[in-house]
């Protein structure tokens, strides 16, 4: 058997908002809360983020693993 160790936690709050029906926006989404992630390595103890907004979470959850870079000289983890 292998021993799985939990090496960070990925925090992502999709927000609040809701779908336009009608008018010249219809089917963009308007957030009363902006979705936000954060990444927290309990390696080094480190939290990277938050971040906010669609695209900004988009691209911090993509990339995250690879370009923490962890303080007790451990190598970025494998997508």
């Amino acid at each position: 058997m292998t021993a799985r160790v939990l090496v960070g936690g990925l925090f992502v709050d999709c927000g609040d908002g809701f779908e336009n029906k009608n008018g010249d926006r219809a089917g963009q989404i308007t957030y009363r809360r902006a979705p936000r992630a954060r990444y927290e390595c309990l390696r080094c103890q480190t939290v990277e983020g938050p971040v906010s907004g669609a695209a900004a979470v988009k691209r911090f959850v993509a990339t995250i693993r690879t370009i923490h870079v962890c303080r007790t000289g451990a190598q970025p983890l494998a997508a």
